[in-house]
């Protein structure tokens, strides 16, 4: 019976692997309960130069704005959550007011705080208060928390929210044993909560027992707001932690994988399957890509981790593609990544190119410094910044990567020789101590094999 189960789990986790879902797509209200009131869909939207309180939108797909006077029902989404990574843009004009409420209960306050110098929990990025109405109305609301930053942006200009929330946690006979938690809340670049528990619904959010899967709530009655890019990765079949033991980055879990396939801009998941195949042990990127053109796509953990080892073998693979049809072959992995949404998020990068094999790349606001010598050599931060290896150490055919992750610090070492170091790493005004990790996918045919982590717990 033993060896029955365990070929049945084999064949279970080789379909998994076979086919893993990217992240969802909120592109319509087709995805939302109906009827969705005066919720429309956009092709573009900017503020009324007549009145600046209110939008001017074109007819078309791409935004879904709440009507015209910004009085609606509110928007729910069909499916329901329960721990998520949510990326959205939002728009709000002049004075406007709007919310996101994950699984219809804990709101992340959507309002115009452009110039607010001291935010509070009712401004833009603040976890909203809960409300008692059986108390003195001097002492109705309770447990608000505000943004440790005000980064809003002006009316009238997009801004985004990339959030990590956990749902509560149940026992047996379902006696709530751990709060909802909004894990980071990044708005516009800058970390402005990280580990915030809520104990119950705030005010306007669904009333009742609180669940361990519910749906996403827009409010649409509080004024005008216009939504896009709405993506979702379910962080569920995150596996267990097994300190100080080399694991597979990628291994099952019973129910299903504890990785996603997200490709850049309006991929399916089907073209997921096309940029990567993985085995249990070798992940290979583009061999199944049909065309001589692509974009570019990550192997992305479900698993947030700090400090660890991580390794594996790499090959490159003969084909490339266009926009890269005749340059160097590229690659990467992409650690302390802040979001697992989109294939190109903020993160910092251990190159994989030939001839930069080791290179240290900055993206997207994440910054460090380098240490070589015992000796701090700062690095000037921008969007794409760029640190050279000290040494050339690749190998035709097979190379060893490994790279040492201690919270801001890392080591990065190929075929056995230490090749760059970094120190001091920062995102949106914090210290950068952890992320998701990434295998990039970028116009090349690669091989990484036998991809092994080892968390480290002193």
């Amino acid at each position: 019976m033993k060896k029955h189960s365990t070929i049945l789990l084999t064949l279970i986790l080789l379909c998994f692997a076979s086919f893993v879902s990217a992240q969802i797509k909120l592109k319509t209200l087709a995805d939302f309960v109906q009827p969705s009131g005066d919720w429309f869909h956009a092709k573009e939207v900017m503020l009324n130069v007549a009145d600046s309180t209110q939008f001017k939108t074109v007819v078309g797909e791409g935004c879904i704005v709440n009507g015209l006077t910004g009085k609606t029902d509110n928007l729910i989404s069909k499916e329901s959550f329960g721990d998520i990574e949510f990326y959205v843009e939002f728009m709000v004009p002049k004075g406007s007011n709007s919310g996101i409420y994950f699984q219809s209960r804990y709101e992340i306050q959507v309002l115009d705080s452009w110039g607010v110098k001291d935010p509070q929990f009712l401004d833009c990025g603040g976890i909203y208060q809960r409300w008692d109405k059986t108390k003195p109305k001097n002492v109705r609301g309770y447990e608000g928390i505000a943004p440790r930053v005000n980064a809003s942006k002006k009316p009238g200009v997009w801004q985004s929210y990339n959030v990590i929330f956990r749902a509560p946690r149940f026992d047996a006979e379902g006696k709530k044993i751990k709060n909802a938690l909004f894990e980071r809340v990044i708005l516009n670049g800058v970390v402005i909560h990280e580990n915030k528990e809520v104990t119950g619904a705030t005010r306007e959010g669904t009333e009742g027992a609180e669940e361990a899967l519910a749906p996403l709530k827009f409010q649409g009655d509080h004024g005008s707001v216009a939504y896009r890019n709405m993506r979702i990765r379910k962080l569920d079949n995150i596996r267990e932690s097994k300190p100080n033991t080399w694991v597979d980055l990628f291994e099952n879990t019973e129910a299903g994988p504890n990785y996603d396939f997200v490709v850049e801009g309006n991929a399916t998941p089907e073209d997921g399957d096309k940029m990567f195949e993985y085995d249990g042990k070798t992940l290979k990127t583009m061999y199944k890509w049909e065309t001589d053109s692509s974009t570019y796509a990550v192997a992305v953990t479900k698993k947030v981790y700090s400090s660890y080892d991580l390794k594996f073998d790499f090959k490159w693979g003969d084909r490339r593609f266009k926009p890269r049809l005749n340059l160097i072959k590229d690659a990467g992995i992409l650690f302390h990544s802040q979001s697992g949404c989109y294939a190109w998020p903020p993160s910092l990068e251990y190159q994989i190119q030939q001839g930069d094999f080791g290179d240290l790349w900055c993206l997207k606001g994440c910054h460090s410094d380098v240490l070589k010598d015992e000796t701090i050599i700062k690095h000037k931060q921008k969007t794409y910044s760029r640190a050279k290896k000290w040494v050339d150490k690749e190998q035709d055919e097979w190379n060893k990567v490994l790279i040492e992750v201690r919270g801001d610090k890392a080591k990065y070492y190929l075929n056995g020789v230490l090749v760059n170091e970094i120190v001091n790493a920062t995102y949106g005004g914090l210290t950068l101590s952890s992320g998701f990790i990434c295998l990039q996918a970028e116009f090349s045919e690669a091989i990484y094999s036998d991809i092994k982590i080892r968390e480290i717990v002193e």
